[in-house]
């Protein structure tokens, strides 16, 4: 990168709109991703809240601007304006929740609508929250890839309480709206689950063979994961 890009770069302010249903874990994901910490149990968000902070990622960092819009936004006249400029548009959902997703499509729609006749369209992106309770799932992964190709989003899942999957979303997805590779620290193989181990025997044909390409590009990670954990780490 040339100096005038690296400068380039050091003045621009990523704007990452966040919004869902109330309590999906909204705010809960900013405080995480910003202080790597759990936010504190209570307390609702009020209109919305624009929090400044750095994705340390990418290098140099990129200053970004995280806007945490409430729930009840959606049957507002201030929505509009929350989404004023924004880069990304995140629609979280909390996968124990099913009206939580449901729901979604309204609020795609929505953002659809506003934009519509805007020249700059913003990458919008899906994030399952509180993959902690995986075991309460009551949303169906192919709901969620269902929609993600109906409205052509980016998916993530993870969960601001424990930070799985945070620092990676929030990270790519910056990334992808300055064309910026990610960098392969923030790679990482997501770990098979009791409930996936269950699908994968029902997608399994009589000989054990796994039809699905989900379970055969997990078992790949699997393999890779295997590899690198023979292999010297570096600590970060």
């Amino acid at each position: 990168m040339s100096d005038t890009e690296d400068d380039q770069f050091h003045h621009t302010t990523v704007k990452i709109t966040i919004l869902g249903e109330p309590f999906t874990g909204k705010s809960s994901l900013c405080q995480r991703y910003l202080s790597n910490s759990p936010r504190a149990p209570g307390g609702t968000t009020h209109g919305a809240e624009v929090l400044a902070g750095q994705c340390l990622g990418l290098r140099p960092p990129v200053p970004l601007h995280l806007c945490d819009v409430a729930g009840n936004s959606l049957s507002t006249g201030m929505l509009r304006n929350y989404l004023y400029a924004s880069d990304v548009v995140l629609f979280v959902y909390d996968l124990s929740n099913l009206q939580s997703f449901d729901k979604l499509n309204v609020w795609i729609e929505k953002v659809k609508e506003i934009f519509d006749e805007e020249p700059k369209k913003p990458l919008m992106a899906l994030f399952g929250n509180k993959s902690d309770l995986e075991h309460q799932r009551a949303v169906r992964l192919s709901c969620v890839k269902q929609l993600a190709s109906k409205y052509l989003l980016e998916n993530f899942k993870g969960s601001a309480r424990t930070g799985e999957m945070v620092n990676y979303a929030f990270t790519d997805l910056i990334a992808r709206v300055l064309r910026l590779p990610v960098p392969s620290s923030h790679v990482t193989v997501p770990i098979k689950l009791e409930t996936e181990l269950e699908l994968s025997k029902d997608a399994s044909q009589p000989d054990g063979v796994p039809t699905s390409p989900l379970i055969m590009n997990r078992k790949t990670l699997r393999k890779i994961q295997r590899k690198a954990s023979s292999s010297i780490c570096s600590v970060q």
